[in-house]
C-alpha cells in the first residue's frame, strides 16, 4: 500500500473536478454566503474560500450529483462539514451517511473518507479544516 500526500488545497480541488476556485476573497470581516451562492448559480462546480487563518479554514464547495472528492484521510486534523444545499453521501471508514441541508458531520483524524454529491441538483457543503492539512491518499 502506497500513500501520496497532497497539501495544496487549490490543486486538490482541481484534481477533484473543481476548476472554478476563488481564493483571493478570504478573511473578510463580514461575508454574505447567500450572495456568493447566488453569484455562482450558472456555474456547475466551484469553491469559494471564506476563511484561511493559521488556526482554521472554511471553504464553500459546490458539485454536481456523482461528483466529490477522492478517498483520503488526515493524520493530525479533525474536520467537519455543514451541508448548505442538496444531499451528500459521506463514506467514513466503510460506513455510509446521507446528509441534507443543515446537517453537520465530524470526521476525526485518521478516518478514511470520501464525499459524493447525490440527488438531482448541485449540492453545496461548507468544509471547515485548516489550509495546510495533509490529505493522504492510499493506492
Amino acid at each position: 500500500m502506497r500513500e501520496k500526500i497532497e497539501v495544496n488545497v487549490k490543486k486538490i480541488l482541481i484534481k477533484d473536478g473543481i476548476k472554478d476556485n476563488v481564493f483571493h476573497q478570504e478573511n473578510k470581516l463580514n461575508t454574505n454566503i447567500k450572495k456568493i451562492i447566488d453569484s455562482k448559480l450558472n456555474k456547475k462546480n466551484w469553491s469559494y474560500r471564506l476563511i484561511n487563518t493559521k488556526s482554521n479554514s472554511a471553504t464553500l464547495i459546490s458539485q454536481q450529483p456523482g461528483e466529490g472528492n477522492r478517498r483520503h484521510y488526515h493524520s493530525n486534523w479533525d474536520e467537519w462539514w455543514l451541508i448548505i444545499k442538496g444531499m451528500w453521501k459521506f463514506e467514513i471508514e466503510g460506513k455510509i451517511f446521507k446528509l441534507k441541508k443543515n446537517d453537520l458531520i465530524l470526521i476525526k483524524r485518521k478516518q478514511k473518507h470520501k464525499i459524493t454529491a447525490i440527488g438531482k441538483t448541485n449540492a453545496i457543503r461548507l468544509a471547515v479544516s485548516r489550509g495546510d492539512v495533509e490529505h493522504i491518499y492510499v493506492d
